[in-house]
Parts: structure tokens; sequence; C-alpha cells
């Protein structure tokens, strides 16, 4: 029985030992040179790690079992919710934009002298949805066509300002910050044309709507860390706290015409209608810029 030990000068002050199995001296030998000799380099080389002149792009560290890359956040129009007095998108239930268009966004960071680094986000996102149905009605030499479109656009922005704290020299990177946020939905309009033919007749349906859209905003004091685990690339976490408002809504409108034909004889019947609704939210609160950031820099 050998009973070997290495140390490990993980922080050149302390040491810890861990016992290595049985084995055949010249195997423990040459284990022992391999982990001392990388923890060593470990404790004593710190990461290359982001300064003036650098560039940074994020993301967020979704899954356990499954690890996925995700973007970095969402805009400030996010949890906005969206009337459907239509029953058109939900039938007839609010439902928030998340579900509707997701308000992801891409973090980009640029690094100045002092520590200071300006960090930009960008979120464009979009609605585009289409169907197509046609089908026999059961009536002899009948036929129906039904062909919807939805389409929405919402535009996020972000400006922000940070202060790091440490030097190169150390893993961990704290920083504190500021953060202007500005999100807008430019609305939602639903086409639908729904069309009947038979031998001698033909109905046609067509149907135009339009949901307003909303702004949203925040202004936020932030605070977060890195954390180097190879050169330029760290995870981390953030958190911030600040105020945020969202408004949603104005006038909405629904345009219907009709079209029937029946042997030689067209009729044209046009149907319009006008609503409004709104709601808005605001208040201070704290804000989580989801669990594990992964930060890569050149």
């Amino acid at each position: 029985m050998i009973d070997t030990k290495c140390a490990f000068n993980l922080t050149l002050r302390s040491h810890c030992f861990l016992p290595l199995p049985q084995t055949k001296p010249i195997v423990m030998k040459k284990i022992s040179i391999i982990l001392i000799f990388a923890a060593f380099s470990c404790s004593v080389y710190g990461q290359n790690m982001p300064k003036e002149g650098y560039s940074g792009l994020g993301f967020n560290v979704t899954g356990l079992a499954d690890v996925a890359f995700d973007n970095f956040g969402q805009t400030a129009i996010s949890g906005a919710i969206v009337p459907d007095p239509l029953g058109i998108l939900n039938g007839g239930f609010d439902l928030s934009i998340d579900a509707l268009i997701p308000q992801n966004i891409l973090m980009y960071k640029r690094y100045y002298a002092d520590g200071l680094a300006s960090r930009f986000t960008l979120g464009l996102n979009s609605l585009s949805a289409k169907s197509f149905i046609g089908d026999s009605t059961g009536v002899p030499t009948e036929y129906s066509t039904t062909e919807v479109k939805t389409s929405g656009f919402t535009f996020g922005i972000g400006i922000g300002l940070e202060k790091h704290m440490e030097t190169e020299s150390s893993k961990v990177d704290p920083y504190l910050g500021v953060d202007i946020l500005f999100a807008m939905l430019t609305g939602i309009n639903y086409t639908s044309d729904v069309n009947v033919t038979s031998e001698n007749s033909e109905n046609d349906v067509n149907t135009e709507i339009g949901y307003p859209g909303g702004i949203g905003f925040g202004l936020n004091l932030l605070g977060g860390f890195n954390y180097f685990f190879a050169d330029n690339i760290s995870i981390g976490g953030e958190v911030g706290l600040g105020f945020n408002m969202m408004s949603m809504g104005g006038e909405w409108t629904y345009d219907a015409t009709i079209t029937d034909t029946q042997g030689q004889t067209t009729t044209t019947t046009e149907i319009s209608s006008i609503g409004e609704y709104k709601n808005s939210a605001s208040g201070i609160n704290v804000n989580s810029y989801g669990g594990v950031n992964l930060m890569i820099y050149w």
C-alpha cells in the first residue's frame, strides 16, 4: 500500500490534498506532475480580459441537460398585453406580446480606458404568418378557399454605460452601470379572404383588421459580474433596478368588402367599424437579465 498525496497551490497561500488510488509508482509520479502543473498554471496565469478597444457579444445560456445559447434578453415592451376585441389572434382573449412576437435582443459592448464600457442592445422582431385552406363544401360543384395573413413588427434598443471595478489580473470582473431602454410595436395587421364558388355563383368576403401598437421605456441602474474561465470568454449574471413603463392601444379598425355574384348580377357591400382600447403599466421594479450570461470578446 502506497499512500501518496499531492499538494495544489491554488491560491498561492493555501493547499488542498487529494489521495491518489493505488497504482505503480511511475504512473503516480506522472499523474502528480500533470495535475500539479495544471493547478499551478491556473493559479499563476490570469485569463486575458477585455481592455480598451475590445468588443464583446453577449448571449444567454439556457438549459441544464441540453445547454443552448439564446439571445441576451428582452425589449422594453416585453410583457405588454395585447387585447383581441375581434377574436382574430387569441379567440377574443388578451395575450402577451411575448407569445405573439418574441422580444429577444442581442447585446454588444465596447471597452474604453479607465474601466469604462458602453453597451448597446438591439431587438428587431416581426410576425409574418400565412395560411391557406381549400376544400369542397359538400354542395355539388361548390368549392371554398380561405386565405389568412397576420403581420406585426417590434423594434427595441438600449444604450448604457458600465464601470468595471477590477483589473485584467483578476478572473472576476464586477461592474455597475446604467441602461436606457426603448421599444415599440408598430401595430398588428390581419387580412382574411374567404371565397366560395359554384357553377353559377361566387361569394367573396375580404376582411382587413388593424390593431394599434404601443411603446415601452425603461431606465435602470444595473450591477453584475463576469467570470473569465478562458481568454476573452466569460460567464456571469446581471440584475437591474429601475423605472419601467408600457403603454398599448389606440383605435382599431375593421373593414370588410362582400362581393356576391349570381349569374350575371354582382352586388358589393362594404362594412366598416372602429373601436378603441388602451392599457398601460409602470413602476419601479427589479429586473433580472436571465441567469447565466455568456460574453465573447475580441
